[in-house]
């Protein structure tokens, strides 16, 4: 204790007047401390780092993790590997001098040896991903595999005697020699080759095990290490995704048999601990862009019937199997756990398979990502994001069910004045509850009325969760185009509608906007910015909009709609659909949702911003990288001479080098000093 407020052995203690002291002194410190914390600035959000893999060690004794922070010298996004004890305490830093994989973003996929005394993960060795391993006690990383045309993912065996991993076929000769003269021409709709799942035993030369008309995505070895179950497509692209199956091959002579054969997406296969089960993800049965990724369960051999678990249309990821085989743990948004003041979370869930009943293991006010457990099922380790943080590192013990925090990857956000982050709803033009994260400056004062921006989400289907960057806190969180906390910094609060198309609403609510792009969901956030001036936080007449992809389109959608903005960017953005349709690698999302433009010549001009660019009053910065083949930049070269002609006005920046997310740290952060530039100009703040 403090010996300011200890007592003395010959003075007795007056209790009233020390609890006083105390109290004014701990006010004083505490104002001080607020006086002392910085505004955020563009350049502290580039140096905050991300977790970007977390795996706990099969003895549950050990965590692995992987922590990504921005180099702005080097121009990329920097890796590197800790160890730390379950318990907390100091982190050990693994592997110094290996390259963990970092191209377009950090993918180190952990793994433990099943002895759990060397960790796993992807590194480069000269041009080409590999498999490297390193001891847990520290030591250089050590090659594993030398695939011709490198690694993307890997499983040990459960006797760690055998590593299996995908890869892609070599380029044959004739190609090499075309290469190399400089006639080879790429044939559109050509077969690609195909990435394959190779077994490489420790101490022998690694060999396929599946044919080449399969394009396996990802794999999971039995319990007695005697078959890979794998997810495979037979074809690439965009739509590959919706034509998945699973299957399991032997690893002694090669059969194959197909487990899961039925439309749409089949993938992310995991065997029961007894071997009699194989969990994935699928669309169940469904070929569709907004069909949820529930969790289902097969017979391991095949020709049995497939039961699924639809959880209310929830979308499930890592899927994880109890050790008992009676359960199996999930990370889930929307559906059951995800409605309402919960969409913004993503929940660890258990399921038991016998009974389908689920429930919430831990996620209220928290988004979850990168789950494992250990062998005894005894811990479960992941990624945990609250409202105001960047993630940490949890472990979560399951027989007294607390939460404990191992690692501080960020303490520099302590010295920071944050935000206030708070979820609110409000009632849509049909009387549909519409719901939102609302964001206000540091020491925001109730009922003084500041400058709002409202931040579009992409998708349509997506989301936004808790988080320092709402909409990317699952990967490196600088792909994000806006630091929403610098502006909050500068005095701006931010809305984040979530309105119908976008998660946490269902199946339905993802449908409800089939051939309504820019209808009801453009009335859910305009409803939303009247909330929240009606609120007294927004001053209507100091309103600005903002989004990528998607929520490019609306954001563009929007300023042809309406005059209220003072100002508005768009990033990677739509505005012509039938562009869209026909050059997008994804074009088959627009025939979902508009059927094909010579079937709906009149909805795809409706529905597109370019339609009706004259209307624009509204000064609009747009942002698009060179190369994306997502969102091709002929949209917003489309709408940005239109509204040239039209003398509107309108700057338009190309991001070189970079697609439909910017990857290096250079020009993530001139896109967001951009941004905050564009709204302080337009827009008068504090």
């Amino acid at each position: 204790m403090n010996s300011r407020f200890s007592s003395s052995p010959h003075r007795p203690i007056n209790l009233p007047t020390v609890i006083f002291s105390f109290t004014v002194s701990l006010c004083i410190v505490q104002f001080a401390t607020a006086r002392q914390r910085k505004q955020v600035t563009v350049d502290d959000g580039m140096k905050l780092a991300s977790l970007v893999d977390v795996r706990i060690s099969p003895q549950g004794n050990q965590v692995a993790y992987v922590v990504s922070r921005p180099s702005l010298a080097k121009n990329q996004h920097e890796p590197a590997l800790f160890v730390v004890s379950v318990f907390g305490g100091a982190p050990k830093r693994l592997a110094e001098t290996a390259r963990i994989l970092n191209i377009p973003l950090p993918s180190p996929k952990l793994r433990w040896t099943p002895d759990g005394a060397r960790i796993s993960f992807i590194g480069m060795d000269k041009d080409k991903p590999q498999v490297f391993a390193v001891s847990a006690a520290g030591g250089e990383a050590q090659a594993l595999t030398e695939a011709a045309e490198g690694v993307f993912s890997h499983e040990w065996s459960p006797d760690g005697k055998n590593l299996a991993y995908l890869t892609r076929d070599s380029m044959s000769l004739d190609e090499q020699q075309r290469r190399k003269d400089q006639s080879f021409v790429i044939h559109v709709d050509a077969p690609e080759r195909p990435t394959r799942l190779v077994l490489k035993p420790l101490n022998g030369s690694e060999r396929f095990l599946t044919p080449p008309e399969h394009f396996v995505e990802n794999l999971s070895w039995s319990p007695d290490g005697g078959e890979i179950a794998y997810a495979a497509a037979p074809t690439t692209g965009f739509m590959a995704q919706y034509a998945t199956r699973i299957y399991v091959v032997t690893i002694d002579g090669g059969n194959i048999r197909l487990v899961a054969n039925r439309k749409g997406m089949n993938s992310t296969p995991r065997y029961s601990p007894d071997g009699l089960k194989i969990a994935f993800i699928s669309t169940n049965g469904t070929v569709s862009l907004m069909s949820p990724r529930g969790l289902a369960v097969a017979p391991a051999g095949g020709g049995g019937s497939v039961r699924s678990y639809g959880l209310d249309d929830a979308w499930v990821s890592d899927v994880t199997w109890a050790p008992d085989g009676k359960s199996i743990f999930l990370l889930t948004t929307d559906g059951t756990f995800g409605r309402n003041e919960h969409m913004f979370e993503q929940s660890v869930v258990r399921v038991w398979t016998a009974s389908g009943k689920s429930e919430r293991v831990a996620g209220e006010t928290t988004a979850n990502y990168l789950l494992s457990i250990s062998r005894d099922g005894t811990k479960l380790a992941y990624k945990r994001v609250e409202p105001r943080t960047m993630g940490d590192v949890v472990v979560h013990d399951m027989a007294t069910g607390r939460v404990s925090k191992i690692t501080d990857v960020n303490p520099e956000l302590r010295d920071f004045a944050l935000g206030s982050q708070k979820v609110i709803k409000w009632r849509s033009f049909d009387g549909m509850e519409i719901w939102g994260l609302l964001l206000t400056p540091p020491n925001y004062a109730s009922g003084r009325k500041v400058p709002l921006l409202v931040y579009c989400h992409g998708g349509p289907n997506g989301g936004v969760t808790y988080g320092l960057f709402p909409q990317f806190m699952h990967v490196v969180s600088q792909v994000d185009y806006y630091p929403v906390e610098a502006m909050a910094s500068a005095g701006f609060a931010i809305l984040f509608p979530m309105p119908r198309g976008g998660a946490g609403y269902g199946e339905k609510g993802q449908r409800a906007i089939v051939n309504d792009w820019g209808g009801a969901d453009y009335k859910d956030i305009m409803a939303g910015v009247d909330h929240v001036i009606a609120a007294g936080v927004a001053d209507p007449e100091r309103l600005g909009v903002m989004g990528a992809s998607y929520g490019g389109y609306m954001t563009n959608w929007i300023v042809t709609q309406t005059g209220r903005f003072k100002a508005a960017s768009s990033g990677a953005s739509l505005s012509d659909l039938t562009d869209q349709y026909f050059l997008s690698d994804g074009g088959e999302v627009m025939a979902e949702y508009f059927k094909r433009p010579w079937e709906a010549r009149e909805s795809y001009a409706a529905h597109s911003p370019l339609t009706f660019a004259d209307r624009v009053t509204t000064p609009l910065l747009l942002q698009h990288g060179e190369r994306d083949v997502r969102v091709p930049i002929a949209n917003t070269w489309k709408f940005y001479r239109a509204l040239k002609q039209l003398g509107k006005t309108v700057e338009f920046d190309i991001h070189p080098r970079n697609s439909h997310v910017f990857y290096e740290p250079m020009q993530e952060r001139e896109a967001m000093r951009r941004n905050l530039e564009w709204f302080t100009k337009w827009i008068k703040v504090p």
